[in-house]
């Protein structure tokens, strides 16, 4: 399966398989978010993900969806994240080496660090099979 397939399966295609960071499922308002395994860490006992630095100068379509999504987040819509591996993590852009089809991670509250990044917390592993949207 595609990174393209898993957010298709799930309801929630990419609005660009090229620069989407995410998508949001429009029957329910679900986010599903891309995150890299590198972008991970451990703060005050939780464990936590990266999702975007607050910056206005960046202007990439990525990352202007990506704060549309962080906004999504902040209005209460429910978030699970995939997790990609990436092939080079000094590479820019990257390429994603592998991520996780058969789990999502649920979230807990959005953050942001001293320098004004976002952080989600990451919580438990969801099997993608439970998240598939509902038929009907």
């Amino acid at each position: 399966m595609t990174l393209s397939d898993l957010f298709k399966k799930l309801g929630a295609p990419l609005k660009s398989a090229r620069w989407s960071w995410g998508s949001v499922r429009a029957s329910d308002g679900t986010l599903f978010l891309r995150v890299w395994q590198d972008d991970c860490r451990r703060d005050n006992g939780k464990d936590i993900v990266w999702l975007s630095d607050t910056s206005e100068d960046d202007s990439s379509q990525g990352a202007v969806e990506r704060r549309e999504h962080v906004a999504l987040i902040q209005a209460g819509n429910p978030c699970f994240l995939v997790m990609c591996l990436a092939r080079d993590t000094k590479a820019l852009p990257r390429v994603i080496k592998s991520f996780n089809e058969k789990e999502l991670f649920s979230t807990g509250e959005l953050h942001t660090d001293e320098k004004g990044a976002w952080w989600i917390e990451r919580g438990p592993r969801i099997a993608f099979a439970e998240l598939l949207p509902k038929a009907g």
